[in-house]
């Protein structure tokens, strides 16, 4: 049984050359990016707005909101991540003035932090211990009226993948957790079990996307022949369709606080 969530402290260097650097790494930022510019256009509207970047990773999409004016929050359990982030904008945005916390989702608050017109959950709800629990609490940060851009790893994808690989045994094994401090997420999640959570919090889902519905599934060196902006353009074009979006190695999903809810669990608010 998974006792913590996963700290990358150890893996920020790997992070940044073979994910964040990679071409699968900019696809991925590419589809999410324009999937919530598309979904939020309060974004490109001229207007700052308060936003929270839960697990911010290495910065770059927290990066691309300060470029358009609006007032960030960046936070990670890795201080490394963190750091590499403080770097990036100091390089690319010295003028930006986000807060950075090193910290758990777990310790932010809303009496403290105050709360936010959107929140970004990245990647992050796949690395923890009890992901609903700490999902629900991060709710809370979110205003009336607010947005959640939510991504996990998808364990349907996952499934399939095993199956086209003839990794039969371990798909059907129903057993697809990885190991603490290893690399496969602690809980791949389905796309009905997420969904379910955000109904039950009466957060209305506004789209979904499937991240790399396309490109995990070709054959390498067809991937490496192809051109990155060629890549996002197909996989934008098939990214919410039926049933290609389920294939997605990754799932976005963003959602409305149409409960008005301020404090306390989501559900009751």
């Amino acid at each position: 049984m998974i006792q913590s969530d996963r700290n990358f402290d150890d893996l920020t260097t790997r992070f940044a050359r073979n994910i964040y650097g990679s071409a699968k790494g900019e696809v991925r930022l590419a589809i999410v990016w324009q999937h919530l510019l598309q979904t939020v256009p309060q974004l490109s509207a001229g207007k700052p707005l308060r936003i929270l970047d839960a697990g911010c990773g290495l910065g770059q999409m927290g990066l691309r909101l300060a470029e358009l004016g609006h007032e960030l929050v960046l936070s990670d359990l890795s201080e490394k991540m963190v750091e590499e982030t403080r770097s990036l904008f100091a390089e690319k945005l010295p003028d930006a003035e986000p807060q950075f916390i090193h910290g758990s989702v777990q310790d932010m608050h809303a009496d403290e932090l105050g709360q936010f017109d959107l929140v970004l959950f990245h990647a992050v709800l796949e690395w923890l211990a009890e992901p609903k629990e700490t999902l629900e609490q991060l709710l809370t940060l979110i205003r009336p009226g607010g947005d959640l851009s939510l991504m996990f790893y998808n364990r349907d994808a996952l499934i399939f993948r095993n199956l086209i690989r003839g990794n039969w045994r371990k798909a059907e094994s129903d057993n697809l957790q990885g190991e603490e401090g290893g690399l496969t997420p602690y809980h791949p999640l389905t796309l009905e079990e997420v969904q379910g959570w955000l109904d039950e919090w009466q957060m209305k889902v506004l789209s979904r996307a499937g991240v790399r519905v396309v490109y995990d599934y070709m054959d390498r060196k067809m991937r490496e022949a192809r051109d990155t902006d060629e890549v996002v353009r197909i996989e934008m074009k098939y990214a919410q369709k039926e049933p290609y979006l389920h294939l997605g190695r990754y799932l976005h999903l963003i959602a409305h606080n149409s409960a008005g809810a301020s404090s306390g669990t989501p559900a009751a608010r």
